[in-house]
């Protein structure tokens, strides 16, 4: 197919800086007084969650807050809305 470049070899302008150790990546910015934020979800399709023990975590430094999903008081959800007519 003239003018694609499937199958060839493409030059990249940012390749150099990139694997050299010189680029800049988000996550090298650093801005001060900035908090981050951390998502967990099960690892388990479909489980259950009985408890959740958040006091390890809550001791490591660093640690401002922890919120579970209760602390929202948003209604539970099925995760995706159905489709179709079931």
């Amino acid at each position: 197919m003239q003018g694609s470049i499937l199958g060839s070899a493409v030059k990249r302008r940012e390749d150099p800086r990139l694997i050299t150790g010189t680029g800049s990546f988000v996550d090298d910015v650093k801005v001060p007084d900035v908090l981050q934020a951390q998502f967990v979800r099960s690892a388990f399709a479909h489980a259950r969650i009985s408890r959740i023990d958040i006091a390890k975590a809550m001791a490591m430094p660093g640690v401002i807050a922890i919120f579970k999903a209760a602390d929202f008081g948003l209604p539970a959800r099925a995760g995706f809305a159905p489709i179709g007519d079931s």
